[in-house]
């Protein structure tokens, strides 16, 4: 596992590398169960949606 999102509400994704990179040598994540979050791209960063609570996250990405 590299990252985990909790929600307040107490639902957890673990989200694990595989080994898949991209053309700069950085691996990709991927969600163990894609119904329990939604990852949105916002105006400046990402979007995180629990999908039990609705309850929104934003992970500012730095300019």
């Amino acid at each position: 596992m590299i990252l985990v999102f909790t929600c307040e509400c107490g639902n957890r994704v673990d989200f694990h590398a595989f080994g898949d990179r991209d053309e700069h040598g950085r691996q990709w994540l991927e969600s163990e169960d894609d119904d329990r979050l939604t990852l949105r791209r916002g105006e400046d960063g990402v979007v995180f949606a629990c999908t039990f609570c609705k309850e929104t996250y934003r992970l500012q990405a730095e300019k």
